[in-house]
């Protein structure tokens, strides 16, 4: 199965994983209310894909979210998917 994650305020891809069996607790999809899973992950069963709405490091960056901008730290780009 492939997950594809997509930037969901500038639309980039950011990144694609390919995994036989997706652990809900690994990716952190077990902490979202039923709402966000509706609103962030759609299921392809046909093309057996998973699309993941996230925030790319620019646009994290960009909104003034990134934890080291807050802090007054340099920015570090890790390639973190959020």
């Amino acid at each position: 199965m492939k997950i594809y994650y997509t930037c969901e305020y500038c639309g980039n891809h950011i990144d694609t994983l390919e995994v036989d069996h997706v652990d809900e607790a690994k990716f952190g999809f077990d902490c979202l209310t039923a709402q966000e899973r509706q609103d962030i992950i759609k299921t392809d069963i046909a093309q057996n894909a998973i699309y993941v709405k996230s925030l790319c490091d620019f646009c994290i960056t960009s909104m003034g979210l990134d934890d080291n901008i807050a802090l007054g730290r340099p920015t570090i780009s890790q390639g973190y998917i959020h």
